[in-house]
């Protein structure tokens, strides 16, 4: 019989020291095995110190070029920069991904250096993802690709979607009209059937409703459904847990929904669900070294989680 496996993996690892210590608590105390680092943030050398006395904790990229400043030379990523030597936000930048105003051989340029960064301060990454998923824009997708099959990254996150319990609602978990929904859960099938088809990825990521992701009363709730009705196969359920950080959570706007993850994350409940449902806690390295999972089942199963 098919085994129930999930990744749970933390994004915005680095981004700031608040979230970076919910990630490494989720992970300590909780049922949390992964995290993507954002290699050209604030609190990235924080991480990636901590990553080092956390080796359960498998870590991969964030790869990130639409907040902050590059981990390159702004001359060096001109297409990606505004004046001050920042990245376009996202909403500036996915225009220009989509018209087709960067430089592919920028993108793949920083994305390489970014793990390049990642690679120097003791981390082996384990897969690749993006933050605010520019790396699925057709301006980003080919750079993305090569730039991590160059550096020897061989997992990726799936870029299909897909609702547990399912809702029955027409064009799943995306947002906007019926047309666009449909589109959109069409391209990243087709991205996960082509363009990402060289890397080992999870079936799909698992995500919720538009009503539900919105209103936080529900959290807990749903990522019970989730655990209580997840099908067999392979699947990642992508989290942003994070401490309330002072002069930095105050212009965060998903910070609330930072604290709220981190508890649902470390509640004996979930973890109590997760033994029941038979859910095999792995990581992206899992995916191409099997073997590893045992010993993360083990941790789970010595913290009182799932084994």
């Amino acid at each position: 019989m098919k085994a129930k496996r999930l990744i749970v993996n933390a994004d915005d690892f680095g981004m700031s020291q608040g979230i970076t210590d919910g990630i490494l608590l989720a992970h300590r105390f909780g049922f949390l095995t992964s995290a993507s680092l954002m290699a050209n943030m604030p609190a990235a050398e924080y991480a990636a110190a901590r990553a080092a006395k956390m080796p359960t904790l498998a870590v991969g990229m964030h790869l990130n070029i639409c907040q902050g400043k590059p981990v390159l030379a702004a001359s060096k990523v001109a297409s990606l920069v505004d004046g001050n030597g920042d990245f376009f936000p996202p909403a500036a930048l996915a225009r220009k991904l989509w018209r087709g105003a960067v430089s592919t051989a920028e993108i793949e340029a920083e994305f390489r250096a970014q793990i390049c960064w990642a690679k120097d301060h003791g981390i082996e990454p384990t897969h690749a993802d993006s933050h605010q998923h520019m790396h699925i824009y057709p301006g980003a997708l080919r750079a993305f690709c090569r730039a991590v099959e160059a550096e020897g990254i061989s997992c990726v996150r799936a870029p299909r979607c897909r609702v547990v319990p399912a809702s029955g609602v027409i064009g799943g978990p995306h947002e906007g009209r019926l047309p666009r929904r449909v589109l959109v859960q069409a391209y990243r099938a087709a991205l996960q059937a082509t363009a990402f088809r060289k890397f080992q990825m999870p079936e799909a990521r698992l995500s919720f409703p538009p009503r539900e992701r919105r209103d936080l009363a529900l959290l807990g709730e749903s990522w019970m459904k989730m655990l209580t009705e997840l099908p067999a196969g392979t699947f990642e359920l992508a989290c942003h847990p994070g401490l309330f950080e002072r002069g930095f959570s105050e212009t965060d706007r998903i910070h609330l929904q930072r604290e709220e993850e981190l508890h649902w994350l470390t509640d004996a409940m979930m973890m109590r669900a997760l033994r029941q449902n038979e859910i095999e806690l792995i990581t992206y390295r899992d995916l191409v070294e099997p073997s590893v999972s045992r010993a993360t089942a083990t941790r789970h199963a010595a913290l009182g989680g799932p084994a």
